[in-house]
């Protein structure tokens, strides 16, 4: 196809699988949409931290992490050894620098909830290279509801998806932009490394996307290069230019470098010696810990439940998750299973989606919790969009991702008054919930 007056030939249409047109253009992020990412960043920030003060006392499991928090800036010793240092030390840090109060034990919350939301923007341009539906998968990332209850309390989920998603936004980074050079894509490689390393430091279960995208990366080295495919066989160059010692280390030694030098940090804060047998003790308790740790059975919910919840989960600020983005998100994802074959954004959100939801049917821990499905929900924000983009761009007239939209919109403003604290009559002022 030769290109137009109005087109230039990195914009020729070169590709057509099924209905979904690829370009050849090197796909740099443009300066709108940096700049629409940074006015979401503050935006999301902005919200987030609307009163984020209430309530006014540590709530839920605030109670152990800020409780562990005060204790390294006090340097007296680590009261929840259960869990791995990170997050607790940034809220630490939260605390240090805005003080012990409801601001400063949730601040840095409202801020990586605000990162998770431009992570996703840039990710979902780069998978789909298409500013209306990296837009829409912002707004129904911003309207999931789990992203704004998590945000804006003091524990460890959002430190966690908030570092994947950019782990996921410097690997993809890799295999999408064709202009990096050799230097270029070694050191995104070594980011997303460190970055899903210090996600594990958050909450063991960032193994679960670490784990995809090392298989993802395998496959490619390995099969791909050959592939009658055109986008999956430049995936494979492009991953393979970095070269196989860089990659590999980026992959399996930088991340548990990374990893392993947040327990250091939290050994200096508590002065205890570290050492690899140190680490390795601290590492196993962790696991023995949530093997047998007989949790709250009257809070816990099966994990094969979790999509289809309809109540909130009272204690957690009404968390429940966008009933539109949930339900139309799940027949998203199966709408690209149906067409995953050598397809990367396919691939990526089925993918991590299921391994984020059916990891908890194997993890050992006794009770689960339905907060717990933060991760795996996230990705239904974005499964919508790349389900549209094989779908008529309008129906009437509309675009069909406004459409998703303004309905995850609606949902989210009757959840506000009740996630939000907002006190009485407001709190009510859409329907008082049972």
């Amino acid at each position: 196809m030769m290109p137009t007056a109005a087109q230039s030939p990195r914009q020729e249409v070169v590709a057509i699988e099924g209905n979904i047109p690829r370009k050849s253009e090197t796909h740099e992020l443009s300066s709108k949409v940096w700049m629409t990412a940074l006015v979401l960043g503050v935006a999301a920030l902005a919200l987030f931290l609307w009163r984020i003060t209430v309530p006014d006392h540590p709530f839920y499991d605030e109670i152990q992490y800020v409780a562990a928090a005060r204790a390294f800036l006090a340097h007296s010793g680590n009261p929840n050894p259960e869990a791995p240092p990170l997050g607790k030390l940034l809220l630490a840090l939260g605390i240090k620098l805005f003080g012990d109060h409801p601001l400063g034990w949730r601040i840095m919350g409202a801020a990586f909830g605000s990162l998770t939301l431009v992570g996703v923007f840039l990710w979902a341009q780069l998978l789909l290279r298409d500013y209306a539906l990296s837009l829409t998968a912002a707004l129904l990332t911003l309207f999931n509801n789990f992203l704004y209850v998590m945000s804006r309390v003091a524990m460890m989920d959002v430190f966690l998806v908030a570092l994947l998603i950019w782990g996921l936004v410097a690997f993809t980074a890799v295999l999408e932009v064709d202009s990096l050079s050799v230097t270029k894509r070694r050191g995104l490689l070594a980011f997303a490394g460190v970055l899903f390393g210090l996600a594990c430091a958050c909450k063991w279960n960032g193994v679960d996307t670490f784990g995809i995208v090392i298989l993802i990366s395998a496959g490619l080295w390995l099969f791909a290069t050959r592939s009658q495919n055109e986008e999956i066989a430049r995936y494979a160059r492009n991953l393979r230019q970095a070269g196989m010692v860089p990659a590999s280390s980026s992959l399996l030694v930088i991340p548990v470098v990374a990893y392993s030098l947040t327990f250091w940090i939290l050994c200096r804060s508590i002065h205890v010696p570290f050492g690899l047998k140190q680490l390795a003790d601290m590492n196993a308790f962790i696991w023995r810990f949530h093997k047998t740790v007989p949790g709250n059975p009257a809070i816990a919910v099966p994990w094969y439940s979790w999509p289809f919840q309809v109540g909130p989960q009272r204690a957690l600020s009404y968390l429940v998750g966008n009933w539109v983005i949930m339900w139309a998100g799940l027949l998203a994802v199966g709408f690209c299973l149906l067409r995953v074959r050598n397809r990367l954004p396919e691939m990526l959100v089925v993918a991590l989606y299921a391994g984020n939801l059916l990891q908890w049917a194997l993890t050992p821990q006794r009770l689960l919790y339905y907060y717990y499905y933060f991760p795996a929900a996230m990705f239904l924000g974005i499964a919508i969009p790349v389900a549209l983009r094989g779908m008529p761009a309008r129906v009437f007239g509309v675009r069909l991702g406004v459409v998703c939209a303004v309905a995850a919109g609606c949902a989210f403003i009757y959840c506000f008054p009740h996630m939000a604290h907002m006190d009485a009559p407001f709190d009510c002022m859409l329907g008082c919930w049972p």
